[in-house]
């Protein structure tokens, strides 16, 4: 088997989903909204590199704002 193990770069990954929110109409706290969150704190986790959304949250996320997955994803 040929594989080479892959990293997310967190934070490479939530510069990409900060750019998205801030090139769009939407507040970080509409998403949160959308996305079931009681805050934007972990809207603000993601954009820092803290965390990276989950696959359920990262899947809404790109519906909401029609991109891929593939698109926002940063590898190492």
């Amino acid at each position: 088997m040929n594989y080479q193990r892959r990293i997310i770069n967190k934070n490479r990954t939530g510069e990409k989903i900060r750019q998205i929110i801030i090139n769009s109409k939407f507040t970080f706290e509409d998403i949160a909204d959308y996305l079931g969150f009681t805050s934007p704190r972990v809207i603000y986790d993601w954009i820092s590199g803290i965390k990276l959304p989950s696959l359920e949250s990262l899947f809404n996320f790109c519906l909401i704002f029609n991109v891929k997955m593939e698109d926002i994803i940063v590898l190492i």
